[in-house]
Parts: C-alpha cells; sequence; structure tokens
C-alpha cells in the first residue's frame, strides 16, 4: 500500500448522490478517516472536473501523496487497509470464507445498483430512443439481486450480526434508488431491506453524508 506520509489530506470527488461516492463517504466516516469532498457532477460541472479527472468518472479519491485511486471497489480495499493498520476491524474481512461471504452480498448490492442507474441512463435518452424490453430485461436483475439480498438478511446486519461494507453498499445503493427513481423501488416487497435503510440512515456516519448535498 503506498504510504501517505506527507501530512496531507484525503480528497474525494464526486457527489452524494452517486451509490459509488456515498459508499466511500460513508467508509471514511466509519473509518475516522477526514477527507475534503470535492463536490462536482461529470455531468452539470464538467469544465470543473476536466482538470481534476479527465475520465469523468466518480469517484476519485486522491491520496495525500497525490496519487489518485479510480473504481469504489479498489478505494474501498485501500480503506480497508488503512483500518487494518489502525488495528479497526474492517468493514471486508481481509481474507478466507468471511470474505467471500461479504463480497457477494456486496456484489449483489452492486448488480442491484448498477442496473438502477442503467435504468436512469435509459430513461434520459431522447424518448423515440427508449428501449421498454431493454429497461424491462434491467428492472428484473435489479429487483431479484435486492430479493436476494432481503432472504439473506436475518436480523439487523446482511453478514454474522455486525456492520460490513455489504451493508453500507446496499444503503447507498438503495438511496440512489429511492431518491432518484422512487417509482422503481417497490418498498413493500423489501420489508427487512426497508428496515436496515432506516436504521442505517439514521446513523452518525450517514446522515453525515448526505444525499441531497
Amino acid at each position: 500500500m503506498t504510504q501517505t506520509t506527507n501530512g496531507g489530506q484525503h480528497q474525494l470527488l464526486g457527489l452524494y448522490d452517486s451509490p459509488f461516492v456515498r459508499r466511500v463517504a460513508v467508509s471514511m466516516k466509519h473509518y475516522g478517516i477526514p477527507f475534503e469532498h470535492v463536490s462536482l457532477s461529470v455531468f452539470r460541472h464538467m469544465d470543473a472536473m476536466r482538470p481534476l479527472n479527465p475520465l469523468f468518472k466518480v469517484p476519485m479519491l486522491t491520496l495525500p501523496n497525490g496519487e489518485r485511486l479510480y473504481e469504489s471497489a479498489y478505494q474501498l480495499d485501500y480503506l480497508d487497509e488503512l483500518a487494518v493498520e489502525r488495528s479497526i476491524t474492517p468493514l471486508t474481512p481481509r481474507s478466507g470464507a468471511d470474505r467471500r461471504q461479504v463480497q457477494q452480498l456486496m456484489a449483489l448490492a452492486m448488480v442491484g445498483t448498477e442496473k438502477a442507474v442503467a435504468i436512469e441512463y435509459e430513461r434520459k435518452r431522447p424518448a423515440e430512443l427508449h428501449w421498454a424490453d431493454w429497461t424491462s430485461r434491467l428492472r428484473t436483475q435489479m429487483r431479484q439481486a435486492f430479493t436476494m439480498l432481503e432472504e439473506r438478511l436475518d436480523g439487523d446486519f446482511l453478514f454474522a450480526g455486525r456492520l460490513t461494507q455489504a451493508d453500507i453498499s446496499a444503503v447507498a445503493g438503495i438511496g440512489f434508488i429511492r431518491y432518484v427513481l422512487p417509482h422503481e423501488w417497490p418498498a413493500a416487497s423489501y420489508p427487512a431491506l426497508e428496515g436496515l435503510v432506516a436504521r442505517l440512515e439514521a446513523s452518525e456516519v450517514f446522515k453525515a453524508v448526505p444525499i441531497e448535498e
């Protein structure tokens, strides 16, 4: 892992209405890692974004030494390394069957989230270009992913009775759907997940990262 020894601060680029940005920010709050939040949209702030991140893809995490990390999954892995170095239990176990189980729960959360994002992008296309069959397929995949998570949720958390990255990622994804695509979220179908969302959204780390900036 790159050492962060220059006394600087982490910088997180992207809006919190992105579930990918939000799950990284919540994880940093959970670990007590200070960071500067650069609140720019890849759509609305292209001129300001370009010199910082010409990929126009968020989140981007800049380390105190200037190194830039792309893709939230790799950023979360880096944050878990920092947690271990500080003797904090990482949100994703570092090895073995526990790690695989949490990663698979995270994968379900991300499948559901990514399909929801794809539905939103399809909705933004000109009406004459909308592909109803494609949207229906995305919706089916999204709902199946969250159904599988609903079936796994027994108690307050998705794994081992404690908070893991699976919970944070699921709640960030569901938060995005309820905020951007509320008509796509049949709450009555997921009572256990609704309970998880209510508990975590009321926590200090989630309240510190409001989806409405």
